[in-house]
C-alpha cells in the first residue's frame, strides 16, 4: 500500500505492506530522502499510516 501528498516545498511518499515499518520518502529540490519508521505491533503502524494517509490520495 503506498500514498503520497503533495507539501509547499515538494513531495513525501508513506510507503505501508502490513509489516511493523513504514517508510516515509521525500522529494525536495531533486533531493530524495529515506527514512524508516519502525513501530511495535503491525496495529500500531497501521493507525499511523491510516491516520497519516487519511487526505491523501492513494496511488
Amino acid at each position: 500500500m503506498t500514498a503520497y501528498y503533495d507539501q509547499r516545498d515538494g513531495e513525501e511518499f508513506f510507503e505501508y505492506h502490513g509489516n511493523t515499518s513504514i517508510e516515509r520518502i521525500r522529494r525536495k529540490n531533486g533531493i530524495i530522502r529515506r527514512e524508516w519508521l519502525c513501530f511495535d505491533s503491525i496495529e500500531e503502524a497501521e493507525a499511523f499510516f491510516n491516520d497519516q494517509c487519511a487526505c491523501c490520495e492513494a496511488v
